[in-house]
């Protein structure tokens, strides 16, 4: 990955990151990259204490959950309806 402030828009980053093989779309992965940008801004506003650690962990558990469904899609096919029931997180220790 390679990060760079562009020097004209000092918010404004160039990332290069390169797209998985199966990517279709770089428009569309730009576009969902800000939706979930913006989403995470958006939370972080409202919420109380959330670390940057808890906002890599639920982007984490998302990957993890899109890719058993893509994985359940090919073996069963699109018609599944997927629901979380819960979610069991273990850890040996818990950070305050």
């Amino acid at each position: 990955m390679h990060l760079q402030q562009t020097r004209a828009l000092r918010n404004t980053f160039d990332v290069d990151i390169p797209l998985h093989p199966d990517t279709r779309s770089y428009e569309d992965v730009a576009t969902l990259v800000e939706e979930f940008l913006n989403s995470i801004d958006s939370y972080r506003r409202d919420a109380q204490g959330l670390a940057q650690g808890d906002v890599l962990q639920a982007l984490s558990i998302a990957t993890a959950v899109q890719m058993a469904k893509g994985q359940a899609n090919e073996r069963y096919g699109s018609g599944l309806r997927i629901e979380l029931q819960g979610l069991s997180v273990e850890s040996a220790s818990v950070r305050s």
